[in-house]
This record gives C-alpha cells, structure tokens and sequence, in this order.
C-alpha cells in the first residue's frame, strides 16, 4: 500500500495506538465472531481503538465522513463504500464472500468451496442420494461457487442435487428474503424425493424452510434434514427442531484479517489472492440427526446408535436390538457406508460432544457421561484423537461469548 500513513506513528517515532473502522453487519453470529478475532488480535497489540455501530443483515454498511483513522476491515458489499473507502487511501481488508466491488482490496474469508464440501459430505457419510440446496437470492450476487462446488461433489459419489430457484422479478425478494415466496418453497420441499438433505445458505433459511416443513407435514429430520451452512446457535435454539450448521471458523478470519491490516498499516505488501481459512467441522444438532440410507438394517442400526448414543452400548447392544449377527451388520455397514459400526458410533458420540463443549457450560466429565463413555481419560483421548485438541483446547477455541449485550 505504500509508505505508512502519517497517523501511524506517534511523534517520538513509537507505534501509534491503531484506529481502525470495523464496517460490518452486527445481527448474524458469524460477524460477531469476525470481531471477536479482531479484538483477539488487537488485544495482543496493546488494544485498538475501534469505530463500529451496530446494523442489520440488510443496512447499507457505510464508513461515516468524518472518520479518520489507520485502515478498515469492512464487507465491502457496495460501490459506494469501496470508494468512500478508496478516496481516503487506507489500508482495507474485505471479509465478505462478495468481491464484485472490491477486487483491488485483500480478503479474508471461509473457504467458501470447503465449506461447500464440508456440507455436501456431511449428508454422503449419512447415506443420503439426495441433497437440496437453497443459496443466496440472485440480487445478493454472491456467485455460484457454493453451488458448484456442491454439485461437483455429490456428482464425484452419483449423488443428485436439487437446487430451489429463486422467482425472478419478485419485488418483495429484497426485503423479505426466501418468505416473499413461502408457498413456492413448500411446493418445492414437497415435491422433493424423500429422504433428502436440505443445506442452507443462512439459519434463518434453515428455520425457514423447518416451518414450511411443519405446514406441509414433513417430518424433520427423518423426511428432511437441514443444515445451514452459517452457524447461529440463538436461530438453532429457538427452532423447534434444533439446526445442524458448519462452523466457519469466524473468529479466525477476524483474527487473521486484523493480522494482514496490521502489516499493511506497517507498509507491508498485501497477498494478492484470498487468504481461505478452512471451516472447522460440523455442528450435527438434531436437524440433521437422520440416515438417507436404503439398507434397512443400516438405517435401522444408526438410528438406535443416534438415540442410544448418550449411553454406554456397545456394538453387541445393536446387534442384539436388530437381532443381527455382527458378520451380517459390519458387511452391511461396509457395503452401505464404508465405515464399521464402531467407527459410527464413535463419530456420533464426538460429534455431541463438541456441541455441548460449544454450547453449554457442562463439566468435562458430565460430557463424557452424557456422550455415552464410560471413563472421561477414554472420552479425552478419542477426542483429541479425531478433533485435533482436548475438550478443554476446545471449549476455548470455540466458546461462545454470552455477554453481548
């Protein structure tokens, strides 16, 4: 970018206290993360003094006139902003998927095409051959990398994805979203092969389409599973069935964009190409808790493995409630799912385990227990064996913060 800007050192040559403007939305989880990152990173510098105002989904995101500072982290979604933005040569870095207005601009963002695979195996591991997708409404134009990538992968496993088309023209579309047309999207999810897993591209189109479901008595999730690509555990609460969704790693794109701000404010060069931070997993809530199956006793085996999960059973308690060999269950395990039914188990067991990490302030122990171990020394040992980090790394990692207010 540059020489440094004048502001950004103090008059005894020492590094000034960063100003930075944070133009972003506030109402979605995933923002809120994004700042958290920022903040994360600027409490390591000693503090920022940080401008930000809170906005909804659907405010035009602006950087006040008389604002003068060292550089912006923004979702530079509009014309009018990049170039309040450019006019004041300052250093930027852009958050959001969209780039149409900001290709000049470095970004920081979840790897959108990661985030699409992630989605579309988390429905392949459950046996699914049908898979839904509800994307962002064409005047967002986000583009059709989501989808593609979708696509490209249920096509690699001879999956099908059915895609819900937006009504062209609709006047109402902007400012209501996916309800302006409420009974087109129950058409659609009615006529869809059941089973089928529906991904999302926000939670309040995840909740959405669970109400439209209820209205035309589709089962959630044994008809329909959801899972909404942003994560928003106050929209998954507050849903009657409660919503699967993927972890963005929000908190280190903030983090990693208040890194590349900082270097550029140091007059260091920007990366020309995205910089994509891989999504974390999966939330599995109970949305998503289903099997797209067709082997019966496959489905009927991980359905009791999903209701029994928070019990210690062994792979002999499934046999035993299907009335099944184990020769005759693992064949037909690795036939239908290429996995054994341990594996399974062990995966369904982990993965409520890192909700209740996530989500509730539950000792370690009382997760092991209700997560069906019967020891906590074997439950942190399998954990970190598959997660990466110990339950307490990652509690801390991925805790939300409830003191927002």
């Amino acid at each position: 970018m540059g020489k440094p800007d004048p502001i950004s050192t103090s008059l005894l040559g020492v590094p000034a206290r960063r100003s930075i403007a944070l133009i972003v939305q506030t109402a979605t989880e995933w923002s809120r993360e994004v700042l958290r990152g920022v903040a994360d990173y600027a409490a390591e510098q000693g503090g920022w003094d940080c401008f930000i105002e809170p906005h909804g989904f659907w405010d035009v995101l602006q950087l006040p006139p008389d604002w003068r500072g060292h550089g912006v982290i923004g979702r530079l979604t509009s014309s009018s902003l990049v170039r309040s933005i450019s006019r004041r040569k300052i250093p930027c870095v852009n958050v959001s998927w969209m780039r149409e207005h900001s290709q000049k601009f470095p970004c920081v963002v979840s790897d959108q095409r990661a985030c699409a695979r992630m989605s579309a195996s988390h429905f392949l591991d459950r046996g699914y051959r049908n898979v839904a997708y509800i994307g962002p409404a064409p005047h967002m134009r986000y583009g059709n990398i989501m989808e593609e990538t979708i696509r490209e992968t249920l096509t690699q496993d001879e999956a099908n994805l059915h895609v819900f088309e937006y009504r062209p023209r609709d006047d109402t579309l902007r400012e209501h979203g996916i309800r302006s047309n409420e009974q087109g999207l129950r058409r659609w999810l009615m006529d869809l092969p059941k089973p089928v897993g529906v991904i999302t591209w926000s939670a309040i189109v995840g909740r959405t389409v669970m109400t439209q479901c209820a209205n035309a008595t589709i089962e959630v999730p044994d008809d329909v599973a959801i899972l909404c690509i942003e994560d928003d555990s106050l929209m998954s609460a507050l849903a009657p069935v409660e919503l699967s969704s993927l972890d963005q790693a929000g908190r280190t794109v903030g983090y990693r964009a208040a890194e590349l701000l900082d270097q550029m404010i140091q007059g260091k060069p920007a990366p020309e190409e995205p910089i994509a931070i891989p999504p974390r997993g999966v939330f599995a809530r109970r949305s998503s808790d289903a099997s797209g199956f067709q082997d019966e006793i496959v489905a009927e085996a991980i359905k009791y493995i999903r209701d029994h999960a928070d019990q210690p059973i062994q792979i002999h308690d499934v046999e035993r409630a299907l009335n099944v060999s184990r020769r005759v269950l693992e064949n037909r395990f690795e036939r239908s799912v290429g996995r054994s039914p341990a594996v399974i188990l062990r995966r369904v067991r982990l993965e409520r385990a890192a909700v209740l990490l996530r989500d509730t302030d539950l000792a370690i122990p009382e997760i092991a227990f209700r997560c069906g171990f019967n020891h906590t020394e074997s439950f942190i040992r399998s954990f970190k064996r598959t997660m990466g980090d110990v339950p307490s790394q990652f509690r801390r990692k991925n805790r939300r913060n409830d003191n927002e207010g």
